[in-house]
Order: structure tokens, then C-alpha cells, then sequence
């Protein structure tokens, strides 16, 4: 880590009356003590800066931006000011997790434009149980403990799908939508279907093994999932198609984000 990076993390990790609050993309985002998501963020400088850059390409004027596991807001923040008519909707069930959101959220500039769903989302509505890792650690959160966390404990938090957020909203027909609840994305887009079929958004997804494995998941299971939703699976970052399973198996194998299109 160079200097910069090195006075950023000491400042906003440590220095009193700065700590807790990092500046980000015309935001002051808060976070938790020891957060990992704060630690990147320093070294990385644009949080996922391809994931952020990808959807920012797909905004245009009046879209909605669902984001399905916002965590601290690192992807919802840079879109609410990149497109000025943007609304986001982040939806984040970590009680923790969102106490921080929702004060970055009362005190944000775009507030009118950026909205808080504090439920997990799910194939069904009801409730569930919740897997919380330690304060910092919130980016692990999530219906199943991966073990990818130190630490963890079960809270239960209201399960709700992502076409009853969609509706809740007003049903938008322009919208976009990232998925990365720690191995439950299919289950998510299983409660999308109305959503899917009306609205026809793109879907960045995160698809990775080990929380996949937590659910019960096979990973070589994306492209049949894209098939019966009429959407085909695209590489990130390069947007190819990901046509066969040994395509996907190899795209795992550098990360763990695809796009989900719709065809034609």
C-alpha cells in the first residue's frame, strides 16, 4: 500500500473526528470498526472499479438501480452520481450492516434519489434466519454461514423477493439490477420472475463456489438458471458469451461476476 493509500486508511480508520466516514464519490459513507469492505475500498481506490464501471455503462435517464446486497453502499453510491435521474433502491438485511447504510443514506445529498430495504430477498416472502459475522466482517453476512467469515451468529430478518421490492417501487419498466448475496443469487432471481420477464433488466450476478456450496448450489448451474429466465450469461468484463460449461468453469476460475442479458 503506497503513501496515500496508507494516510487515507489511518485517517478514516483511525484519526478521531475523522474515523468511521469515508468520503466516496460525493458521499460520506460509514462503516463499521475493522471494516474489510473500508480496507478495500483504500487499496483498491474505486471500490470493484470494473463491476462499477460495467454498470454505470448500462444507466440511462429515469432507470432504477436495484441493488440486491448493498452492503455499505460502495455500488450504490458512484451510479446515484453518474446519472442524476437515477433512483436506487439498496437493499441490505444485515441489522449492523444497515444502521450504517441508513446514516449515509439521511445524510447523503441524493437522499430523495436513494432508498433502504432493510430484508433479505429470497425466492419467497416470510422470514429467516440471518448468519451476522463479526462488526467488520459484514461482507460475509448472509442466509448461510460460508465460513468465509471469522465469527458468526443467527439473527432472524424479514425475507422478502425481488419482484415485491420491484412492485413496491412502482413496478419500473427501466431498470437494472445487481445480485451478491453470499451464494443465494439463484434463489433471488427465482423471485424476480416478474420482474425478469416485464422489466427485461440486466443483471450483473455474482456467482462464486464457495458460497454457492454453502446453499447447496451447483455452480455449473447458471447457464440452464439463464436459459429458463430467456437470458443468456455473459463474462465479466468482457461481455462474451459464456456458451458451454467449460467457458464457465474457466471464467470461476479469474472471478466470480457474470451479466445476465436479455435476448432478443
Amino acid at each position: 500500500m503506497n503513501l496515500r493509500k496508507k494516510a487515507k486508511r489511518w485517517l478514516y480508520g483511525s484519526c478521531p473526528g475523522f474515523r468511521g466516514v469515508l468520503p466516496y464519490w460525493g458521499e460520506r459513507l460509514h462503516f463499521p470498526p475493522h471494516s474489510v469492505l473500508f480496507e478495500r475500498a483504500c487499496e483498491e481506490g474505486i471500490y470493484e472499479f470494473e463491476n462499477q464501471r460495467l454498470l454505470a455503462s448500462m444507466l440511462s435517464p429515469g432507470m432504477w438501480y436495484f441493488d440486491i446486497g448493498a452492503n455499505l453502499g460502495l455500488m450504490s453510491a458512484p451510479l446515484l452520481h453518474c446519472e442524476p435521474t437515477l433512483q436506487v433502491v439498496s437493499v441490505e438485511p444485515s441489522p449492523r450492516i444497515a444502521s450504517y447504510l441508513a446514516r449515509t443514506i439521511q445524510a447523503s445529498p441524493c437522499r430523495d434519489r436513494w432508498h433502504l430495504v432493510q430484508e433479505a430477498v429470497g425466492a419467497v416472502e416470510g422470514e429467516v434466519e440471518f448468519n451476522v459475522s463479526g462488526e467488520g466482517d459484514g461482507c460475509y453476512d448472509g442466509t448461510k454461514d460460508t465460513g468465509r467469515g471469522p465469527g458468526s451468529s443467527r439473527v432472524k430478518v424479514q425475507l422478502t423477493t425481488l419482484d415485491a421490492v420491484w412492485k413496491r417501487f412502482g413496478s419500473p419498466g427501466k431498470c437494472l439490477v445487481k445480485i451478491d448475496v453470499e451464494g443465494g443469487e439463484s434463489d433471488v432471481l427465482r423471485g424476480g420472475l416478474a420482474c425478469l420477464a416485464a422489466a427485461r433488466p440486466f443483471v450483473l450476478v455474482e456467482w462464486n463456489r464457495t458460497n454457492l456450496a454453502a446453499h447447496g448450489r451447483d455452480p455449473d448451474g447458471l447457464p440452464a438458471l439463464a436459459k429458463g429466465l430467456d437470458y443468456e450469461v455473459l463474462s465479466v468484463p468482457a461481455l462474451l458469451p459464456v456458451s458451454s460449461l467449460p467457458l464457465l468453469r474457466l471464467h470461476m476460475n479469474r472471478g466470480e461476476y457474470f451479466v445476465l442479458a436479455p435476448r432478443a
